[in-house]
């Protein structure tokens, strides 16, 4: 993913986050919110699921419907970066917990019939790495496309539309023409398809209950390091401290 677009998503999510966190302070709902500030409350949704596009006009115009303003300082570069590494390592196994309920969440509607890896950050999240893992990423071999589209419209995903920055209700058929990205509101998932899968790396996670432990198939970290910025950044920080 292009560095410039992966901080651009990292910042609408950033701020959806405190817009939400604000609201909800503040005691109102985001149908009152939208009304106030003369907007679609779905535009409101989107914003503070961080799908929304960042404008300076739509961020004082939310904010200030609450009271307050968006103040950016400087600070060193990397500091935002070192909080949220802590905050991960603090609760990793609860993070590392929830992905595999996200898992379950989707595959207790009907079971994946085809070879696949997790991917991406949740792969690096399984292997002790400390990032903020936001969605299931998948590598599926691309001989696999036909279980693949059988297992999304059996589980009821919808397609990331890219124009609108949402789930939109396109044909979710990953053999069709568009993004490899879809979601049900809970749990998003993104496929990467690929001619072969490589040697997979097999992680075993502690549950909470008495004996109980989760299993899974993930992508090797120097594999996932080299194609992920986001996991690259936080591997680099945790080497060189900068």
């Amino acid at each position: 993913m292009d560095e410039r677009v992966d901080g651009e998503e990292r910042l609408a999510w950033q701020l959806g986050l405190l817009l939400q966190t604000a609201r909800a302070r503040s005691g109102i709902s985001q149908a009152q919110l939208a009304e106030r500030a003369g907007l679609p409350k779905q535009q409101v949704s989107r914003f503070e699921q961080g799908r929304r596009a960042v404008t300076s006009t739509l961020v004082d115009r939310l904010f200030g419907e609450l009271g307050l303003r968006v103040r950016v300082e400087v600070e060193a570069a990397g500091a935002g970066l070192g909080a949220e590494i802590e905050k991960v390592r603090a609760d990793l196994a609860v993070r590392q917990n929830m992905l595999f309920a996200n898992l379950r969440l989707l595959n207790a509607r009907h079971q994946p019939r085809f070879g696949h890896l997790l991917d991406g950050e949740g792969a690096a999240l399984l292997q002790g790495v400390p990032v903020a893992a936001r969605r299931i990423d998948l590598l599926v071999a691309e001989a696999e496309v036909d279980a693949l589209a059988e297992w999304i419209t059996s589980v009821g995903l919808r397609r990331y539309d890219e124009r609108w920055g949402e789930l939109g209700w396109s044909d979710p058929d990953p053999r069709l023409p568009g993004p490899l990205r879809w979601g049900n509101g809970l749990v998003e998932v993104a496929v990467r398809l690929v001619g072969e899968l490589p040697p997979p790396v097999l992680v075993t996670i502690p549950g909470f209950g008495a004996g109980e432990e989760h299993r899974a198939a993930v992508r090797a970290l120097p594999e996932v390091e080299a194609d992920f910025p986001a996991v690259a950044r936080v591997l680099r920080r945790l080497r060189t401290g900068r």
